[in-house]
């Protein structure tokens, strides 16, 4: 996987955790200081919290070890001003790719074919290959 691909995994691991934190800290101070609930309250509140840790986690490890797709798509335009090629062939539609090497984008045509492997459930795209060469991502 690349380093983009892990950063953006650490990201939303970040995220859930500082979500699920947010709404444990809502929870228990707003009973504590408006209400003062009965001691059984208290137990239920920090076990619902953590097992809302573990469902976070248990999120982000399924994120990480997730299947990866090798789609074929076919090149449909080639904008060089802007770097971007578009395929067809990655799910509905036409998709908009960033290319970074300019030398290579120069050398595209239309209707000729690009390797992508994209994560399963985000989409995200982890690898380019462009006639048995890989593309920075």
């Amino acid at each position: 996987m690349s380093e983009r691909a892990k950063k953006k995994l650490k990201m939303q691991f970040g995220f859930i955790i500082i979500f699920i934190f947010i709404i444990g800290v809502q929870l228990i101070v707003k009973n504590y200081f408006v209400n003062h609930p009965p001691a059984w309250t208290t137990g239920l509140y920090i076990s619902c919290f953590i097992i809302f840790c573990i469902l976070g986690l248990l999120t982000y490890l399924d994120l990480k070890k997730q299947e990866q797709f090798v789609t074929i798509g076919q090149i449909v335009d080639v904008k060089k001003d802007t770097n971007i090629i578009i395929v067809k062939g990655l799910g509905r539609g036409h998709r908009k790719i960033l290319i970074k090497d300019s030398h290579i984008l120069s050398m595209m045509q239309p209707d000729q074919r690009i390797e992508i492997t994209r994560l399963k459930y985000t989409g995200m795209i982890t690898r380019k290959v462009y006639r048995d060469q890989e593309l920075q991502l």
